[in-house]
């Protein structure tokens, strides 16, 4: 017990978050990861030229701000380690998760670039991670829940799943790139997974209540905010706040 114990602090003290360093994967890790999340970028840019207009540029800039230094800020969790808020939850339910990949690319490309957190060589499988899973999940249980429930109290609930599961899987998705990229990485998938979820469980409850929090502080004072286009997937259908019943 004091042995696992032991591997699974190493692994969250080694990775900050789930922003993986150079070094840490594999060549077929970071390639295979990188293969992926260029596809959502395609998909991604095109996607955003296509539901904005330039009446988008400063809401998406200052969104990427708020968030880029937002996850600065790391806080204590079990067993010593520190994690922090993703922020795509709400960077898909405002702007979609297209838009939101975007803006997380920003975010993780110059965090890497000027603190340290992550590297170039594992980009791809960040922004897969934080870019990719932490946003499009969220945004699918969003849009679940307002279609099932039709109600703004249902929305919220989503929020709150939604961001849960977004991170919750990101930190999953990391464990597992860490426990594959072996002998690269000295832990397997068991250990890599452990220390990466059991951490950012407790971040996914935080990042569930700052999420509808912040939705139910916009509902009330900017509900047009709500009501922007949305840069998503077609087959993730459509959905209006303003049609939702209380």
């Amino acid at each position: 017990m004091a042995s696992n114990t032991n591997q699974y602090k190493s692994v969250t003290e080694e990775v900050c978050g789930t922003h993986i360093p150079d070094g840490f994967l594999s060549l077929q890790v970071c390639a295979l990861t990188y293969a992926v999340t260029a596809v959502f970028w395609a998909l991604g840019f095109r996607g955003v030229r296509r539901a904005f207009d330039e009446r988008h540029v400063p809401l998406l800039s200052l969104l990427t701000a708020m968030f880029f230094a937002a996850q600065m800020m790391n806080f204590p969790v079990i067993g010593g380690s520190t994690a922090h808020l993703l922020g795509g939850p709400m960077l898909a339910l405002l702007l979609g998760p297209y838009a939101g990949l975007i803006s997380m690319t920003v975010i993780i490309l110059l965090q890497a670039l000027i603190f340290g957190d992550g590297g170039l060589s594992t980009l791809g499988a960040n922004v897969l991670n934080m870019g990719i899973i932490g946003v499009f999940i969220p945004y699918l249980v969003f849009t679940v829940f307002a279609k099932v429930t039709r109600s703004k109290r249902g929305l919220y609930a989503g929020a709150f799943l939604g961001s849960f599961l977004g991170d919750l899987l990101a930190a999953v998705s990391a464990g597992f790139e860490l426990g594959l990229s072996a002998p690269v990485f000295q832990y397997g998938i068991q250990v890599a997974v452990a220390a990466m979820v059991i951490p950012h469980s407790i971040i996914g409850i935080a990042e569930g209540i700052v999420t509808s929090t912040i939705m139910t502080v916009i509902a009330k004072s900017r509900p047009d905010l709500l009501e922007l286009p949305k840069a998503a997937p077609s087959f993730f259908g459509a959905w209006s706040y303003s049609a939702l019943g209380s």
